[in-house]
């Protein structure tokens, strides 16, 4: 008997990461691999599957986390997804599936049609019904202040940032390789290369759509780099305010973008934190050094 249970737990294992996995490949055809589908319906998908085909486990935690384990490593196998997505899917993946799970086990039967209860939760945690609207503009202000009188030529030096990355960066971000462009006028550019581990070089395309004489607005041009799989930049403004007398300057970096991904409550913090990072980052190099 423990043969055939243990059997019947491989059987299901093994038919939850088929029928998952070729409903993640249908999700990056149809181009919904951005979107809440994927980050909770998959982990439900997963978890309903292997409770329904795997017995009665000591554990349905440790078999259900189990399976989204080797899924998420697949993935990366399969899919060519980097460890910095691997890194943001899991929390939500494990979460949701525990949560599915909890309730699941409350409602005793497994099989009973109350597991119907799960569809508003899966709205609500999901945000279904905001898969195909216009995410919202996300803003992040960084604000520097340096003892000394700084102009916007800053912005013209060779930025020493393509080697230095914060740890958060170090994670499997897309790095920098080359950038090209210069001058503050409207028109001037700056077109930026990345290069992922896995999805090869693109290249971000910044253009000056406004100026003033302590003020500068880049707005997108192209971004074939592989973050558009995560976020959309819009425009990015960097404004200096020097004080003479006290001999400082004040920097501000404002960026506007959306977070793409979904559902917006868990993926929007990230984002935010990861923009607040960059802006950091790129006033240090360009204005502390």
């Amino acid at each position: 008997m423990k043969i055939e249970n243990n059997k019947r737990a491989l059987y299901g294992f093994v038919i939850a990461l088929v029928i998952a996995s070729i409903a993640f490949r249908v999700l990056l055809d149809i181009e919904f691999e951005q979107t809440s589908i994927l980050f909770v319906g998959i982990p439900i998908l997963i978890t309903l599957l292997v409770i329904k085909y795997s017995g009665t486990p000591k554990s349905i935690y440790g078999v259900v986390f189990k399976t989204l384990t080797l899924f998420l490593l697949m993935t990366s196998i399969l899919f060519g997804e980097g460890l910095v997505c691997i890194i943001f899917m899991a929390p939500i993946f494990y979460g949701v599936a525990a949560l599915i799970v909890v309730i699941i086990k409350l409602l005793k039967n497994k099989n009973s049609l109350n597991t119907f209860v799960l569809v508003p939760i899966i709205l609500i945690i999901g945000e279904v019904g905001n898969i195909k609207t216009t995410p919202k503009t996300q803003v992040v202000t960084t604000i520097l202040t340096v003892n000394k009188t700084l102009t916007l030529d800053k912005l013209n030096q060779s930025p020493n940032f393509l080697n230095q990355f914060p740890t958060f960066f170090k994670l499997g971000f897309p790095k920098p390789i080359a950038i090209s462009g210069s001058g503050n006028s409207v028109g001037d550019f700056r077109k930026i290369q990345f290069e992922s581990k896995t999805k090869g070089v693109g290249t971000l395309h910044l253009q000056i759509k406004h100026q003033t004489s302590n003020s500068i607005t880049f707005e997108l041009i192209d971004d074939s780099t592989h973050i558009n799989h995560w976020l959309s930049w819009k425009e990015i403004t960097v404004s200096i305010n020097s004080n003479e007398i006290n001999n400082t300057s004040t920097i501000t970096w404002t960026t506007h973008f959306t977070c793409d991904l979904g559902p917006s409550w868990y993926f929007e913090p990230i984002k935010r934190y990861g923009v607040e990072v960059m802006n950091t980052h790129l006033l240090n190099t360009f204005f502390k050094q």
